[in-house]
């Protein structure tokens, strides 16, 4: 599929344009975070405990007087670097061992599938709840939790791909001139598997961003006073027969984020592969 068409497609997707208007303006959010957020993310104002939202404070404020607006502004910067290095961690890892696995077979594919059978043995929060436990709580910590939690799954989906293009007759004719296996994998099969594992990060970065704020909610994750999401989430359940927009307002804008890759993930599969309906989460 042409670059054009598939332009055409995405223009009329509804899904994919809704995906795209959230995680742009959410990228714009997080870039220019210092310019539109009307106050420092860790400004506190003591006397200002607790307020309702209000012009001078539109979102309100939390336990300590902090603007709520500023901390997830500030957060989506958070958010988008837990999903961005978590899912490069996969892709860094899973997406080679998936193609040399798929591309070699014999006992090299048995031992990387094995081992990627006993990650997969894990349920996957389980997975990053003990990377975690043994590294430590903290930032880097989860985005590696989670990075390590989405290799099996790219490993096993570019396996597959893998070993259906590789029967195929154009792999067939670049082995008869000559061409390498690392030549083959990287021209030939790789550029093949790259609509799947598109639509995949696409849908892996909601999940990412989505299970750092579970484990940041669970005191595991970035560290007060970082504005991360799900800690400003965790830390409003004290509060919310006092103060509901304590922990509404972060738990919404992890929500829109969230969705936004979903849609987006969903309309790139529609559009790229329509094969792929139903089959990856």
């Amino acid at each position: 599929m042409s670059n054009l068409k598939i332009l055409k497609k995405l223009a009329t997707n509804n899904n994919a344009i809704f995906g795209l208007t959230v995680i742009f303006i959410t990228l714009i959010v997080a870039i220019f975070a210092p310019y539109i957020a009307p106050h420092g993310p860790n400004e506190q104002h003591l006397l200002d405990r607790l307020n309702p939202p209000s012009m001078k404070h539109p979102l309100g404020t939390d336990g300590h007087g902090r603007d709520l607006l500023s901390r997830i502004i500030f957060g989506s910067r958070i958010s988008l670097m837990i999903g961005l290095i978590s899912i490069g961690i996969g892709l860094g890892l899973g997406v080679p061992l998936g193609l040399t696995a798929g591309y070699f077979g014999g006992i090299y594919e048995e031992i990387v599938m094995r081992g990627i059978d006993i990650l997969m043995s894990f349920p996957g929060i389980l997975l990053a709840l003990v990377v975690v436990a043994i590294l430590g709580p903290g930032l880097f910590n989860v985005m590696v939790a989670i990075g390590v939690w989405s290799i099996p799954i790219f490993t096993r989906m570019v396996r597959g791909s893998t070993l259906s293009i590789k029967e195929e007759e154009f792999i067939e004719a670049a082995r008869s001139i000559g061409l390498g296996d690392f030549k083959i994998i990287l021209k030939q099969v790789l550029p093949n598997c790259l609509a799947p594992i598109l639509v995949l990060s696409s849908l892996r970065l909601a999940t990412a961003i989505l299970s750092a704020a579970a484990l940041s909610f669970l005191g595991l994750g970035a560290q007060p006073p970082t504005p991360d999401w799900g800690a400003m989430l965790s830390a409003g359940r004290e509060y919310l027969r006092v103060a509901w927009w304590f922990s509404t307002f972060p738990g919404l804008a992890i929500m829109f984020v969230v969705l936004g890759f979903n849609l987006l993930g969903d309309g790139l599969r529609d559009i790229l592969d329509p094969k792929m309906r139903g089959n990856i989460r």
